[in-house]
């Protein structure tokens, strides 16, 4: 049985892989042979080893299975039974070079040699087969129609066009194929259901990191792949968790741990909130009350405090601030200022005892829609590149948070995942970050604190509206992107029953955009901060915007917090 084996990682990845070998006395059907290929350190070139016809264990297999030096984003392998000898240029995969890259396929599926005739080469042919495989031949037939039309990589032909064509030679007879140029792997089930081939996306944190069918074993438990997402194809699945069977005709096409397209357009995205109108917003404007209270109870009577309140919304060109109002118990001496970030301000100065502390502010705001980045004169691709006095500017919110060197790098690696995955389009990149987030990391109420770090949130896949924003800042400075932390509201609808996030202060993630401005990304809820989300404070981090903090000086003992936050439309505007 012939066994296609395709991974697409989010970065460079070392997979172990033991191949089923035949006994001395087991028909030969059972010996396996077997070709690997990948791109060595995210270049175009590719590495292909093949083994015809291995018997037990061999230096080769050996490679496979100690091949920690050898790391890549896509792998596309081909294990077959062979009943008689197959030669190393009839084995699987083959690789072309082309466009300044190499291109490689494997084909599981027998074409009918009558009418092979039908894939020209033309008279002249620049790709021609080594062997006598009428996978070969499909293959050169390909690059060839690729090449005539003028395009260099897999996304350019268009993946309904070469959708079409895969249709093409499958019907001359099966064809299940995986095909890579080092950027995309595709994946493609033979449209008349010869055989079967199956996809799993596996994402960090890994219960089990060994998978294996009767054919091939494959250990993803390598410590520095820990924190890989995989796309996988394979005919057999190789574990018992959820592998999803390619439909006949369906065409699947993965890039950097991520499933980019697929032909049936499914998607698997569902965001957390929706409040009314929140995928299109066809309203131009919105008004929103805002009532949030918060009480501090003390052990013993504070006798002297200082504190700091960042309450007031933001007034700007997208966001008028109607009424506040600022209510503090007990009251004592206050004043208000702009602080370093532009934030509003009002500083509380305490000297008479008090054992409860009450802070009430009500807001009415009225938000304005933003310009769509849809209306872009250019696509904007990375790398920004900044004058030295943007830099100056900027430079608080380009360096990323302090962490150990190999923490950032493996991060670093993580965010030019999706830089690479998007093509370096900006929008798109910050666009896959924002939905990626809310997909897969888990809301988890509680379950990190002050201390927790963009690290450990990328490790555990887990945390909290501050933790996804913290995330996110972190992976944008990474890439030279300007990031600040944002602290507001959130409205999720006016019958309250979805209040993700709603009950308390939000947290979002504003990045800095050439020629746009300041633009906000909710990682939470995966969409941008629109008509739904009340601009309060900002800064390089939580520290920098937090609604309230402060220093007791004396008294206070233990203390218990208690916040209430209330979002809703006031009326529905224009």
């Amino acid at each position: 049985m012939t066994q296609l084996l395709g991974m697409s990682f989010d970065a460079s990845a070392a997979p172990s892989i033991r191949l089923a070998h035949a006994s001395p006395g087991q028909d030969a059907e059972q010996t396996t042979g077997w070709g690997f290929a990948w791109y060595p350190s995210d270049e175009l070139a590719a590495a292909v080893v093949k083994d015809p016809i291995p018997s037990g264990e061999t230096p080769m297999t050996r490679v496979l299975r100690d091949w920690d030096r050898f790391r890549s984003t896509i792998f596309v392998c081909h294990i077959r039974g062979a009943a008689k000898r197959v030669t190393q240029e009839d084995t699987h995969p083959f690789c072309r070079s082309y466009a300044g890259r190499d291109w490689l396929l494997a084909h599981n599926g027998d074409l009918a040699p009558a009418r092979l005739g039908e894939l020209a080469l033309g008279d002249n042919p620049v790709f021609e087969p080594v062997g006598r495989t009428d996978s070969e031949l499909a293959f050169c037939w390909l690059l060839t129609r690729i090449r005539e039309q003028g395009y260099r990589t897999l996304a350019a032909v268009g993946w309904e066009r070469l959708r079409g064509w895969l249709g093409e030679l499958a019907r001359l007879g099966g064809a299940n194929l995986l095909l890579s140029d080092g950027q995309d792997l595709v994946a493609y089930r033979d449209p008349r259901g010869f055989g079967s081939l199956h996809t799993m996306r596996r994402r960090p944190p890994h219960a089990a990191t060994c998978l294996e069918n009767a054919i091939v074993q494959l250990d993803l438990g390598d410590p520095m792949d820990a924190t890989r997402t995989a796309v996988l194809f394979a005919t057999t699945p190789l574990s018992d968790e959820h592998w999803e069977p390619l439909a006949c005709g369906q065409m699947l096409v993965a890039r950097r741990g991520a499933i980019v397209w697929r032909s049936d357009a499914a998607t698997e995205f569902t965001p957390r909130v929706r409040g009314p109108r929140s995928a299109s917003f066809p309203l131009e404007k919105r008004v929103l009350e805002i009532s949030h209270s918060t009480v501090y109870r003390y052990a013993q009577p504070v006798e002297r405090s200082s504190h700091v309140l960042r309450l007031q919304p933001l007034f700007d060109e997208r966001q008028r601030v109607m009424e506040y109002a600022l209510e503090v118990a007990p009251a004592e001496t206050a004043w208000a200022f702009i602080d370093v970030f532009g934030n509003r301000a009002h500083q509380l100065e305490f000297v008479s005892p008090y054992p409860e502390l009450r802070v009430t502010c009500r807001s009415r705001v009225m938000l304005l829609k933003a310009p769509s980045l849809g209306q872009r004169s250019s696509r904007t691709t990375m790398p920004l590149v900044w004058m030295p006095w943007q830099r100056q500017m900027m430079n608080p919110y380009l360096l990323p948070p302090e962490l150990p060197e190999s923490q950032l790098r493996e991060l670093d690696r993580y965010a030019m995942s999706f830089a690479r995955r998007q093509d370096n389009d900006l929008v798109a990149i910050l666009d896959d970050i924002n939905e990626t987030i809310a997909r897969e990391f888990s809301y988890v109420t509680n379950s990190t604190n002050l201390e927790t770090t963009p690290f450990d949130v990328y490790v555990s896949r887990r945390g909290v509206c501050q933790d996804f924003a913290n995330l996110f800042v972190c992976l944008a400075r990474l890439l030279g992107i300007p990031a600040r932390y944002r602290v507001g509201y959130i409205f999720t609808g006016g019958d309250y029953a979805n209040k993700v996030q709603s009950d308390a202060s939000h947290a979002w993630v504003e990045v800095y955009l050439p020629h746009h401005g300041w633009r906000g990304y909710d990682p939470t809820n995966a969409c941008v901060a629109d008509l739904n989300h009340v601009r309060v404070a900002c800064g390089r981090n939580f520290r920098d915007a937090t609604p309230t903090s402060g220093t007791i000086y004396k008294g206070g003992g233990g203390e218990t917090l208690w916040v209430d936050v209330r979002v809703t439309e006031v009326s529905p505007v224009g």
